[in-house]
């Protein structure tokens, strides 16, 4: 009982933080699907693209592209009353909340970008920290936004090489704690100017009417556009992110598998007392004829019962604690997007999971206990003569 208890928990726990990286997986995808569009045109060299290269007609004829939108995208210098932050800023047009959901992750005020003729900015909670401004309804939040004019040597012209333009805080979003502390959204006119890229542009988002053909669509960009061009998903934007999630997972998941080869040992010592307490029936069955062979059968199917009811049993537990996680939400996520740690049961992993507990534990049933019953059967025969 003790063994199989052992074999369950521990399964138990494989099953819990696979689900809860999976979990925090599908938080990480929806958090940069809300900040980053699904394919993105980016030039191969240098950082801009001219505006002729780009053009309705470039994306007209195909149905499953929902908007493409031009985007500015360069650091600026900010400045509020006598604090200053250097960040990113981002040029976008008007329809581009049509098809983004940035605006689900606004933190305070709301997500305007124009108003008549004034434009208005939305800056990342960690810009707004940095510059510790203060949103208040009775008066407006003035930053200043100044930039390096295109063309003009800092060295040269100091002071006069910089574009200096003011605009109003309308909102502050919250996506991630490295995007919050480095984004501030635009207009894309006003970052035209600030900038001076009339004619120029940073990048291209693409938003699709189905995610599932992004990589039929950027295949067929690739050969349709221009070769100064890359296409690039938000999965290959982000890759890094997505595959230090993916390591951590298999390497917890590793840790685990090490303690259950640890636990196996706990039920090779239960077989092994059982071996010593059964020696007499062990004389008694070789007695009326059972091979050795029969013998080893008889508690290498022990052990792997024990791991199969363990294994059975602590996947239900696991099973039972994510659905309590992911219905009451048992373990909050303090200082996140959620309230609740994510969870999410994949069943390729639990099969996978329940596969491996019996692989593991037959593994070490059959070679273990075969070797054992080999080592002491002539002791325990002799023992059970006298």
């Amino acid at each position: 009982m003790i063994s199989m208890l052992v074999v369950a928990f521990i399964t138990a726990a494989m099953v819990c933080v696979m689900s809860a990286f999976n979990g925090i997986d599908d938080l990480v995808k929806q958090l940069f699907s809300n900040f980053d569009a699904p394919l993105t045109i980016l030039p191969k060299e240098g950082k801009v693209i001219p505006d002729s290269l780009i053009s309705a007609a470039t994306f007209a004829d195909d149905p499953r592209i929902a908007h493409y939108a031009k985007i500015i995208e360069e650091d600026a210098w900010l400045a509020y009353e006598d604090r200053n932050a250097v960040a990113t800023v981002k040029g976008v047009d008007q329809d581009y909340l049509q098809y983004s959901t940035i605006d689900s992750m606004i933190y305070q005020g709301q997500f305007r970008l124009s108003n008549d003729s004034s434009a208005f900015a939305v800056l990342g909670l960690g810009v707004r920290s940095e510059l510790d401004i203060a949103m208040r309804d009775y008066m407006p939040t003035v930053l200043s936004v100044k930039a390096p004019i295109r063309g003009k040597k800092l060295s040269r012209h100091r002071e006069n090489a910089f574009q200096e333009q003011p605009i109003q805080v309308a909102g502050v979003f919250s996506v991630n704690a490295d995007l919050d502390s480095r984004y501030v959204f635009v207009p894309l006119s006003f970052a035209r100017e600030v900038f001076g890229m009339d004619s120029l542009i940073s990048s291209v988002e693409l938003f699709l009417h189905h995610d599932e053909e992004l990589l039929d669509v950027q295949s067929d960009l690739v050969q349709r556009l221009d070769t100064s061009l890359r296409v690039i998903s938000r999965f290959e934007k982000n890759a890094l992110i997505y595959q230090t999630n993916a390591s951590e997972k298999w390497a917890t998941f590793l840790i685990l598998l090490f303690i259950l080869l640890i636990a196996c040992f706990n039920i090779i010592a239960s077989l092994t007392m059982l071996i010593i307490e059964k020696k007499r029936d062990i004389f008694t069955l070789s007695s009326i004829g059972l091979s050795h062979t029969s013998i080893q059968r008889i508690f290498i199917f022990e052990g792997v019962l024990i791991n199969a009811i363990g294994a059975v049993f602590g996947l239900c537990l696991g099973l039972l604690l994510c659905f309590l996680q992911e219905t009451y939400g048992l373990i909050p996520m303090e200082g996140a997007m959620v309230e609740n740690y994510p969870v999410r049961v994949m069943w390729w992993d639990v099969f996978g999971i329940f596969i491996t507990v019996i692989a593991v534990g037959s593994a070490f049933s059959i070679t273990l206990v075969g070797s054992l019953v080999r080592r002491f059967a002539g002791n325990l025969m002799m023992t059970g003569r006298q």
